[in-house]
């Protein structure tokens, strides 16, 4: 990939809201200079924002559960798209994003469940990375209706108990995105999603206090209301 590449790979990981115009810009240069004198992978762009998902802020097991800049990877995803020299190098770059990140979602969910029932392990950090794009992603308009109301939240509260890296996709989906799972969930389910969480952590935990969140749920009469859940 050479220097240029690695370059431009490390710009998606500090992406931030005070440098992305200058981001964009120098990374829409060096795009161009890599492609005419370098030798790039065809999913250079993918592979630059997949690579470099991850915050160095995020410390799930310690309460640091919101990825601060997912919503930069997700605008730089689609301005990427609508570039006029980028484009054609990221074809539906969103779509196999959203694809990508609900496959290793699913899998991760599983890979993360502990052999002694208790804490983090495995892929568990990135696990609750992946629910902050997807959230992202579902608020979007990427994830489809069917994937929020039949299988998202449905993974998460299958297992005979609630673990640990389960619970914190919980508390990352209904924080970032409740509007959007309150409209297509099952209100019963969201219902037991926050039975679990209720005495997942002890209420003075770091945790425990972010269990406190609003999403619309419905009402009689068609109309719907703010509803408050709290530990």
């Amino acid at each position: 990939m050479g220097d240029i590449g690695r370059g431009l790979d490390s710009l998606v990981g500090n992406l931030s809201d005070q440098n992305y115009e200058q981001s964009l810009a120098f990374y829409r240069l060096w795009f161009e200079i890599g492609r005419t004198y370098s030798q790039f992978p065809p999913d250079q762009v993918f592979n630059a924002i997949w690579n470099n998902r991850t915050s160095t802020s995020m410390d799930p097991a310690n309460g640091n559960l919101i990825h601060p800049t997912a919503h930069l990877i997700l605008r730089f995803a689609g301005d990427v798209e609508s570039d006029d020299i980028l484009a054609p190098h990221s074809t539906g770059l969103r779509d196999r994003l959203c694809a990508r990140i609900l496959r290793d979602f699913f899998e991760d969910n599983m890979r993360s469940i502990p052999s002694d029932h208790t804490g983090y392990s495995g892929f568990a950090d990135l696990f609750v990375v992946d629910a902050n794009i997807a959230a992202h992603l579902a608020n979007l308009g990427f994830v489809a209706e069917a994937v929020i109301r039949k299988h998202i939240l449905q993974s998460l509260t299958s297992h005979p108990e609630l673990y640990d890296h389960q619970a914190d996709a919980l508390i990352v989906l209904f924080k970032l995105a409740g509007a959007t799972f309150g409209r297509y969930a099952d209100p019963s389910l969201v219902d037991r999603c926050f039975e679990l969480l209720k005495d997942h952590y002890n209420r003075d935990s770091v945790k425990g206090r972010l269990v406190q969140v609003r999403i619309p749920c419905a009402v009689k009469g068609g109309h719907r209301a703010d509803a408050n859940f709290r530990k």
